[in-house]
């Protein structure tokens, strides 16, 4: 019979030294993006946002959306008057869409903006290159760059090629300033502008979505505050409608 403890020493080893090696792989400026908020990022955010719907690249309507979020993995979204019910909640990799209070079928979807504009700094450094990794992004290339006059670090690719999926941090501050994420059908770009600091971290006031090329929705932030004191209850799809940090303010 195989020794037990000698298989699982074997394991263990086996474990380290890919952990080890995945970590190694990680470019150097990325591992300091990472440090640097590691374990400083606010538990909690709540903002409202001035939200604007666009077709053929001409705005079509908008709408102001209250948001808040427990990281690393909860957000809520109220589209419009909270009153009327329509909220999307954000559970890890599960989405739940409410209509008129209504619950509807929940959905796998993860939202990789809560994760990349928070939700990693909870984690360790090898969780998040996997995460991301998973998500079309290579944590082990990267190089400098400049966009709108300013010195920029570019994760993800080793030159200039905006057909792969990468992420453009401010090379001083270390906010996201851009993300492009390329999937076999489809290209997600969101762009960051107008940050600002608060506490220790530095957030977005203005962002842009395109899809394919075209910019489909623009996002203007406001009245942004950390460390509120939240009800993770506000985040239960089943306690849906009890409770609303809008109400605790």
């Amino acid at each position: 019979m195989m020794n037990l403890n000698l298989k699982a020493k074997s394991c263990f080893i086996i474990a380290f030294a890919l952990t080890t090696s995945a970590f190694a792989q990680i470019t150097p400026k990325f591992k300091e993006i990472h440090a640097q908020f590691y374990g400083k990022w606010p538990k909690t955010i709540t903002f409202n946002q001035k939200t604007g719907f666009y077709r053929a690249d001409t705005l079509n309507r908008s709408q102001i959306w209250y948001e808040a979020g427990i990281f690393p993995n909860l957000f809520r979204i109220d589209l419009g008057d909270p009153k009327d019910g329509n909220a999307i909640i954000y559970r890890g990799d599960t989405t739940y869409n409410f209509r008129q209070s209504k619950k509807l079928k929940p959905a796998v979807n993860p939202n990789i903006l809560v994760y990349l504009l928070g939700g990693m700094y909870f984690e360790t450094l090898d969780q998040v290159n996997q995460k991301l990794a998973k998500e079309g992004f290579d944590l082990s290339k990267g190089f400098k760059s400049t966009w709108k006059g300013k010195a920029i670090d570019i994760i993800g690719v080793a030159s200039q090629d905006t057909t792969k999926s990468q992420l453009w941090y401010d090379a001083k501050n270390h906010y996201l300033v851009r993300m492009i994420q390329q999937s076999e059908k489809s290209r997600l770009e969101c762009q960051f502008e107008d940050h600002q600091k608060i506490g220790k971290i530095w957030h977005e006031g203005n962002v842009k979505i395109f899809v394919n090329g075209k910019v489909v929705q623009t996002e203007e932030y406001h009245d942004f505050k950390i460390n509120v004191d939240l009800n993770p209850d506000f985040f239960d799809p089943d306690k849906f409608g009890s409770w609303h940090w809008l109400n605790a303010q």
